[in-house]
């Protein structure tokens, strides 16, 4: 893996692993209703698709890392950082809840590999 690759998954993982954090205790209701949790949520899950978006494009990580949701994590942050003023907050709690968990395997998988070859 080049460098620059590891780079990014080491950084998405770091977003990944903050957002985990922060939704250690995550509700519905929680998320709907306590702006600024829903920020500090926000941000690095928009990162992880900001990354996403940039990993993907124009190499073969989606089809070499075909394990993470690639097209998922493109289209969630295209939905925070374009329609934050009608978000469904059921659709990020899911993301939450059950992608992340997901990412967050795959993503240390990647991180032990490139760390131990």
């Amino acid at each position: 893996m080049k460098p620059q690759l590891n780079n990014q998954f080491s950084k998405m993982l770091k977003f990944a692993n903050n957002a985990n954090e922060i939704a250690e205790d995550i509700t519905l209701d929680k998320l709907a209703t306590d702006i600024p949790y829903q920020y500090s949520l926000l941000y690095p899950l928009g990162q992880i698709g900001e990354l996403a978006i940039n990993m993907t494009h124009n190499s073969d990580v989606e089809k070499i890392y075909s394990d993470i949701e690639w097209a998922k994590w493109r289209g969630f942050r295209n939905r925070i950082f374009h329609d934050y003023d009608m978000l469904d907050f059921s659709i990020i709690y899911e993301m939450i809840t059950e992608a992340l968990p997901l990412l967050l395997i795959e993503l240390q998988k990647i991180h032990i590999d490139y760390n131990t070859h």
